[in-house]
């Protein structure tokens, strides 16, 4: 199969690196072209962009901690790079040759401490325990931590090999059965193994993955920005005093990959001059919207509050919200979605205040094959996050625990879809296949989409009558 041509580096790139922690919601059109400049550059290239800076790229490269980070513990020091939580924004994982690091979310606001993946049951403990939370990251991680597999298997006889690589991607399907971005990336990934013949060199078919994995996680950071480039479309119009937004979870760099999705609309606000104040739903049982969505707000310098679920919902009857902003893991045909636990209350509320409910998401999450919510898939956690907090039991011994991650929203109570195909207003039908239709013909470049799509017209074809004897 023949490679892909690279990317011509874009000239940009390195006021794009060198800005990115200041101003990186900003630049929406320099985010895309840098981003694809990082693609086709080499880790030591990207070393040197990035060097000094405190940010790191997810394709490639590494940054020696802060000078002005704080010592951690001897154990916290052993167990790899560091930097205080207010050192400066950085990237939720980095791709190297032979690992991946992530930031560990549970040590969160006060530590930033990368962990180290080196194949799928590192990936899938640390989706699994919260150490990487959001389904936009998790897709992420799963296209790298895959290619990762296959580079390691690559010496492997060639059905060990495939069978190595399948088994992967089964086990974060399996972990995350209710996202579609992860559905997504997994059959991107498996379509152009299969269209391999079994006998591949191991080490082509490695970079070939490689290559498919990088597209993946670039493509996330352009559907963002263009979301974030969109937002002033579906966002309340008129005010001329602060905008109040009340959100939910982790919907920033952390999960959703540099750039963000529903808090990367709020930043992207604050930092176009424009006042804004988050209200930040805490989001158990993980505290995603306390320790990490309050943090990423305080490193953006967004004014923002902290409060507990149970209060959102009435927050937004008194008339403190002007709009809410969430996100979702998979939406169907008609509209209806599965987003993170705690959204159908706010959607509710919002409803009955006449409030907009915004659902901010890359198209990757639509899934046409799914006609309603009766086809859409919850998903449950670890009952034992809802037993404790902070390593405290809060339950007496033997208490039962149930842990949903997700809630089914009905399309009648969302005002509208903002996606990087635009801002999508009900009846949802039509423009959500619409937007389906136009990201696809921006995704052909990469080799494993087009092998999913011909894939997939292939299984769609009428049989053949089989020939009368």
């Amino acid at each position: 199969m023949p490679d892909d041509e690279p990317v011509p580096p874009d000239p940009h790139r390195r006021r794009f690196f060198r800005l990115f922690a200041g101003d990186v919601a900003t630049s929406v059109g320099t985010m895309i072209g840098a981003a694809r400049s990082l693609q086709a550059e080499t880790a030591s290239a990207a070393q040197d962009l990035l060097g000094g800076t405190g940010v790191a790229g997810l394709l490639g490269g590494e940054t020696a901690p802060s000078p002005q980070a704080s010592a951690p513990s001897p154990a916290l020091r052993a167990q790899g790079p560091y930097l205080a939580a207010t050192a400066g924004y950085r990237a939720p994982f980095r791709f190297e040759d032979d690992v991946v690091f992530a930031w560990d979310q549970r040590l969160l606001p006060d530590i930033l401490q990368e962990i180290a993946i080196t194949g799928a049951a590192d990936a899938i403990g640390a989706l699994t325990d919260g150490a990487v939370i959001g389904s936009a990251v998790a897709a992420q991680l799963g296209a790298a931590t895959v290619a990762l597999v296959a580079a390691r298997a690559r010496d492997s006889r060639p059905f060990a090999r495939r069978a190595t690589i399948r088994g992967a991607a089964s086990a974060f399907r399996l972990n995350r059965p209710g996202s579609a971005q992860m559905a997504l990336a997994m059959d991107r990934m498996l379509a152009l193994v299969e269209a391999f013949p079994l006998d591949a060199d191991g080490a082509v078919l490695a970079d070939a993955l490689r290559r498919e994995a990088e597209e993946i996680i670039v493509e996330a950071t352009e559907d963002h920005s263009r979301i974030a480039g969109d937002a002033p479309q579906a966002l309340p119009a008129g005010r001329t005093v602060v905008l109040r937004v009340l959100t939910a979870g982790s919907t920033g760099a952390l999960g959703s990959g540099v750039f963000g999705t529903a808090l990367g609309v709020v930043t992207s606000r604050h930092q176009a001059g424009q006042a804004v104040h988050a209200l930040v739903a805490e989001t158990r049982p993980w505290l995603a919207g306390g320790r990490i969505a309050c943090w990423e707000l305080a490193q953006a310098g967004v004014p923002h509050t902290l409060i507990p679920d149970a209060a959102a919902p009435g927050r937004i009857a008194a008339g403190e919200v002007d709009v809410v902003l969430v996100t979702a893991d998979r939406i169907a045909a008609n509209g209806d979605l599965a987003a993170p636990v705690g959204t159908y209350p706010l959607a509710l509320a919002a409803q009955a205040a006449g409030v907009p409910l915004v659902v901010c998401v890359a198209t990757t999450a639509i899934d046409l094959a799914v006609p309603d919510a009766a086809g859409l898939a919850p998903e449950d956690a670890r009952p034992s996050a809802a037993l404790a907090f902070a390593g405290q039991r809060i339950a007496p011994e033997g208490t039962h625990a149930r842990n949903p991650a997700t809630d089914s929203v009905p399309a009648a109570l969302v005002d509208a879809f903002l996606t990087d195909e635009g801002v999508l207003r009900a009846p949802f039908a039509a423009p959500l296949a619409d937007a389906v239709e136009r990201a696809s013909a921006r995704r052909m470049a990469a080799s494993g989409f087009r092998a999913l799509v011909a894939q997939r017209q292939r299984a769609a074809e009428p049989a053949e009558p089989e020939p009368e004897p």
